[in-house]
């Protein structure tokens, strides 16, 4: 029975060599789990990247399409400018109709511009720059919406003045709309720099309104008077060839035999205006206009010829007979003729009150 005991107590211990051959199994099972967890993760990092990339290059191409055509709505808002203020500024063999249907055809365009800035599909970071594209294109819209309103009144004789001024104000819808495009043109301009973009050299031409020059600014009420008057058949019509100009007469302003001051108040009677206009210029002139507004009543009235250094006169009716005792603004206005340069005096402003 010893010698058994001993046997067993010598014996080696049969769980022994079970445990260590577990441990090495362990191993390359352990190995392989890393492994496919750093393919996994390498496998997500990639895509990561790729979704990451794939969202970069839609967003370039995002900025890109929105600048491209903005550029072309630019361009085609350029020509429009130059096309509208030219033919005001040379109308050439243009007759009262033909500008007239030409000015409506530049308010088309004008809307159509204007529907597609409201369809440019803006990135998220140009939101506000396109809110100002939109203020921008809407008030050159609503300002050629406007003039083509004005146009056949200006053009007519009776009420020219007051339409014109009209026009003057819709000319000032066109300085607000380049003062926003501006600001809109500077955002998008420093976005772009943020996304490493070059931008489109067209956007630096997208101002509307053109500089005043020696011809004409076009927010003063007497230059587009003058520009009207080189229509074929408006603004009275009046003839004149080489050196031309016409003004009014100082103390040449008088109502029922009353002279008037400008800037002054006169007691004035009867509803018989009378104004003296001389030919300043090198040049018969024929068919001279003369036009007056007065307590929102207008008229007009035209002398036949004027010879050189001469003064001729027209009389013209004020209707309705104005209400007594109350202080009216007179303005009187002699249309330029073909050519004039100088046309400061061509226009006063009178108070006065009907007894």
């Amino acid at each position: 029975m010893a010698f058994l005991d001993d046997d067993d107590e010598i014996g080696p211990d049969p769980a022994e060599p079970s445990r260590r051959y577990g441990a090495r199994g362990e191993r390359p099972y352990l190995a392989r789990r890393l492994l496919a967890i750093g393919f996994f993760v390498l496998f997500a990092v990639l895509v990561v990247l790729g979704i990451r990339g794939c969202l970069d290059a839609r967003k370039e191409r995002g900025f890109e399409n929105y600048v491209r055509d903005l550029a072309a709505i630019t361009a085609e808002s350029q020509q429009l400018s130059n096309e509208f203020f030219g033919r005001l500024l040379d109308p050439g063999d243009l007759t009262e109709l033909t500008l007239e249907a030409e000015i409506a055809a530049d308010r088309g365009t004008a809307e159509n511009l204007l529907g597609r800035v409201r369809g440019l599909d803006a990135p998220g970071e140009l939101v506000e720059a396109q809110g100002e594209l939109d203020k921008a294109f809407e008030l050159r819209s609503d300002g050629i919406a406007g003039i083509a309103d004005q146009i056949d009144t200006a053009l007519a004789r009776r009420g020219a003045r007051d339409a014109i001024d009209q026009i003057a104000t819709y000319m000032r819808y066109f300085v607000a709309s380049d003062v926003l495009y501006g600001r809109a043109r500077g955002m998008i301009n420093s976005e772009l720099d943020e996304q490493s973009i070059v931008p489109d050299d067209t956007l630096k031409r997208g101002t509307f309104l053109p500089e005043p020059s020696a011809d004409v600014d076009w927010l003063d009420p007497v230059d587009l008077a003058s520009a009207f008057a080189g229509v074929t058949g408006t603004a009275g019509g009046a003839q004149c060839e080489g050196v031309c100009g016409v003004a009014l007469v100082d103390g040449g302003v008088l109502i029922g035999g009353t002279a008037l001051t400008p800037g002054g108040l006169a007691n004035v009677s009867g509803t018989e205006l009378e104004v003296q206009v001389q030919n300043q210029g090198e040049s018969e002139v024929t068919d001279v206009e003369v036009t007056f507004s007065l307590g929102g009543e207008d008229g007009s009235g035209t002398i036949p010829r004027i010879a050189v250094g001469e003064t001729e006169s027209a009389t013209l009716n004020i209707q309705p007979a104005p209400a007594s005792g109350e202080e009216l603004t007179l303005d009187v206005s002699v249309l330029p003729v073909p050519g004039e340069e100088i046309e400061d005096n061509n226009n006063a402003t009178f108070t006065v009150v009907f007894e």
